[in-house]
């Protein structure tokens, strides 16, 4: 099974915002570049299909191509790049500042993906890191809101979709405040 994974970055002028009181602005935007070569390499290794980034930032990673979204906000963003990029049968969204993430994981989750619904990374703090979903666009995401993980599982079921929701590390470990940071770089 092959799939189109989209990772989203937001606009690097306001990296990280929560990590301010820990890190300077362009350290901050050094800990999102460092993340997210992590991050492609681990999403690129594991061979699952195309890999897109979905930004407004004019990046150029790992020879990554670049969907321009716009200034969309995040889920809009996503939704666009499914309805204008993704051709394959199921669309894999990874979260950028998962500096933990391996290429196992990725393949995991894209395992996970049932026959019609959404697959569910869960972050620590039980918002979501990743989803994965067939066919693509089948629901909206729902990233950046509190529990996420949880308001995509209910809806997926609320419209009779499949929802699997996986507790992975590297999946589920992300970069947000400076204890998070403090573990990453003691690791």
């Amino acid at each position: 099974m092959t799939a189109h994974a989209l990772v989203p970055v937001k606009r690097l002028g306001g990296a990280k915002s929560r990590l301010a009181a820990a890190l300077t602005p362009g350290e901050r935007v050094e800990l999102v570049h460092e993340m997210l070569e992590a991050v492609l390499g681990a999403v690129e290794e594991a061979g699952i299909g195309p890999v897109t980034l979905v930004s407004s930032e004019p990046l150029a990673l790992n020879g990554v191509p670049r969907f321009d979204d716009r200034g969309l906000p995040w889920n809009d963003a996503l939704a666009a790049a499914m309805r204008e990029v993704v051709t394959e049968d199921v669309a894999v969204v990874v979260a950028g500042d998962l500096p933990r993430l391996h290429a196992a994981e990725v393949r995991e989750l894209l395992a996970s993906t049932p026959q019609r619904g959404l697959a569910i990374a869960r972050a620590k703090d039980g918002g979501t890191n990743a989803v994965a979903m067939r066919p693509p666009g089948v629901l909206e995401t729902h990233f950046g809101e509190r529990a996420s993980a949880r308001v995509h599982e209910e809806a997926a079921l609320a419209v009779g979709l499949t929802a699997v929701v996986l507790d992975v590390d590297g999946l589920a470990f992300d970069v947000d405040t400076a204890e998070d940071l403090a573990a990453w770089r003691e690791r």
